[in-house]
């Protein structure tokens, strides 16, 4: 084989190893949906909360939404906000108590070069808290770099101490995460297109 094949072959040797690491993960099995929520349901059943308004915790927990980004301020306050017991689900991963959650968030700041939250509204019904916000961030490895806007609401419940016990997440993660990955986010979008 001439040195000349050989440097014409490297493209398409290239391109089938990309096509390898593409085709493998897409290959691995789907997400257990019904684990998902029977882990919320069971958040839901365990971890009653406390009845009533609250506004107080409720304001440091949108305070805390609105810090994610302030490494400082969630190693000083993410085990005041969040009980010892806490559980979070923000449709992209789950944690369980305050030293997880915490870590979870500092590498998450890690990877963010802007960040902004503005609480929209919020409202209770019983134990169950909702706070709706609009969230602006960047991230270099998304949407390459440029600012990424996404609302959603969480859910969350309270112990007597004002802490939070449960947090669940409702947001597109899938447009505003996995849509914003270089290849898969064209993939993701073809798919919602084709729904339309």
């Amino acid at each position: 084989m001439s040195f000349k094949i050989a440097l014409q072959a490297i493209p398409i040797i290239l391109l089938l190893l990309l096509l390898v690491a593409i085709a493998i993960p897409a290959c691995s099995p789907n997400p257990d949906t019904a684990k998902r929520v029977r882990e919320y349901k069971s958040a839901l059943s365990s971890k009653p909360g406390t009845e009533g308004e609250n506004s107080e915790a409720i304001a440091a927990f949108g305070k805390f939404l609105q810090n994610i980004h302030n490494k400082s301020y969630l190693e000083e306050n993410t085990s005041k906000i969040y009980a010892p017991d806490a559980y979070l689900n923000d449709t992209l991963v789950t944690h369980h108590g305050p030293e997880e959650i915490k870590a979870y968030f500092l590498s998450t700041a890690d990877t963010m070069t802007t960040y902004e939250v503005t609480i929209d509204d919020t409202a209770t019904s019983g134990a169950d808290h909702y706070v709706r916000w609009t969230m602006n961030f960047s991230a270099p490895k998304l949407n390459g770099g440029k600012p990424v806007i996404s609302t959603g609401m969480s859910h969350v419940r309270l112990n007597t101490a004002g802490q939070v016990i449960m947090h669940q997440d409702y947001w597109d993660s899938g447009t505003n995460i996995y849509g914003q990955i270089p290849i898969l986010g064209g993939t993701i979008e073809t798919i919602r297109r084709r729904f339309e």
